[in-house]
């Protein structure tokens, strides 16, 4: 019950982080509300385990018992408060790990004062002390873990709410048991005659309480993850659809424009900070009746075109770096090389594949294109220079393809 109790809590309380408000203000008081019922009602359900000396009878006084939980939550909401904060000091990580284990050691004895014995309970020095010392300490490492869940990869942060559970749920009972330990009863203690709680019933009932308490504050919080993902997946859709749009090409799915004159200035500024730049070709292809095809046939042919034309580009163009459309009838590439027989073999396979008549939506279609290249450096240094070169038509598929033409242009 105390580690389910301190992970409920943890959650809400790590919630939190990217919150502001009232929402802010809800979940910690959840968080807070869920840890003090939890080390409250451990304490009672612990109480039912413990056989009393003498056949002595456990009862409670009902007015002491509800004050010994309120400690116990103000306690769980001044730490958790304070591991949220975005920066925080040793010292009041210190200071927290110190409200909270106070908070877990007031409930405990105010628990035990609850009882309203007669003659009262002896304690043990000593372990009353390891009692506190066991909260203060065993809370502080809690509270460190708790603070270092926001800077884990997603991946190992449940990992980590576990362990700070298992941590804050050994300070409970660890603090409990040492406190247990401490306590003995006079010969002839009897409970106040006025108690109205008995010890023994107290365990189950609290037992089934705060679990259906909890569990529904897990089911709340499970929710509210479920919630946070698929916003956060609705965000990363909105993000890559921007990103979609600003960077490709609709239709074909190639890089656009943008992308294109980015990349191609990302490789200059890399070959700015080398001492041997490393050389490359932009490669231009155009439909050069592209518009008069699509005023003739209708949209619908234009766009079965334009992907007819782009697998055959890919196709032939299984080195590029990048293939873009760089408008709605032209497309280049970024080739890592400047090897001129690379763009001799390119442009025959070229016109190989687009020699003959296709069929596009019913249509018989020869294409008319044309093709361009530059060269870094030689054709420029700079993104514009470099694309204005490579747009110039150096061949166009009324020509004859042969290496000795494309050499001397």
């Amino acid at each position: 019950m105390a580690v389910i109790a301190s992970y409920t809590a943890i959650y809400f309380g790590t919630r939190v982080f990217s919150l502001s408000g009232g929402a802010r203000h809800f979940w910690l008081g959840m968080g807070a509300f869920c840890l003090g019922s939890g080390i409250w009602s451990m304490h009672f359900v612990g109480m039912s385990a413990y056989t009393m000396p003498m056949h002595m009878h456990m009862t409670f006084s009902a007015t002491l018992t509800l004050l010994s939980w309120v400690p116990a939550v103000l306690a769980s909401a001044l730490a958790l408060y304070v591991i949220t904060l975005p920066k925080v000091s040793a010292k009041t990580i210190a200071a927290s790990a110190f409200i909270m284990g106070t908070g877990i050691f007031a409930m405990h004895y105010g628990g035990m004062y609850a009882m309203q014995m007669h003659p009262g309970i002896e304690y043990d020095t000593l372990l009353v002390i390891l009692s506190g010392v066991i909260a203060v300490v065993a809370s502080g490492a809690a509270l460190v873990i708790c603070r270092k869940v926001r800077d884990v990869p997603p991946q190992y942060a449940l990992a980590f709410k576990v362990l700070a559970a298992l941590m804050m749920g050994a300070a409970i009972c660890g603090m409990h048991y040492t406190g247990m330990a401490a306590a003995s009863y006079p010969m002839g203690s009897q409970s106040h005659p006025d108690n109205l709680l008995r010890g023994d019933w107290m365990g189950i009932p609290t037992a089934i309480a705060a679990s259906i308490l909890l569990l529904l504050a897990l089911y709340s919080a499970y929710t509210d993850f479920r919630a946070m993902e698929r916003a956060r997946q609705e965000e990363r859709n909105r993000n890559e659809a921007a990103r979609q749009s600003a960077f490709f090409d609709s239709l074909t799915g190639l890089a656009n424009r943008s992308l294109l004159e980015a990349k191609v200035l990302e490789k200059l500024t890399v070959s700015a900070t080398n001492t041997s730049p490393a050389p490359f070709m932009l490669v231009y292809f155009e439909l050069t009746d592209y518009r008069d095809l699509w005023q003739r046939h209708g949209e619908a042919y234009a766009q079965a075109l334009t992907k007819y034309v782009v697998t055959e580009l890919q196709a032939q163009l299984p080195t590029a770096e990048l293939v873009a459309r760089y408008s709605g009838s032209s497309f280049m590439a970024i080739m890592p090389s400047n090897d001129l027989q690379v763009i001799t073999a390119l442009v025959q396979r070229l016109s190989s594949r687009f020699s003959a008549a296709v069929t596009i939506n019913g249509t018989a279609t020869r294409c008319n294109w044309g093709f361009g290249f530059s060269e870094y450096p030689k054709s420029g240094t700079n993104s514009r220079n470099l694309i204005r070169a490579a747009q110039r038509i150096r061949r166009s598929s009324s020509d004859s393809a042969t290496e000795s033409q494309l050499a001397l242009v």
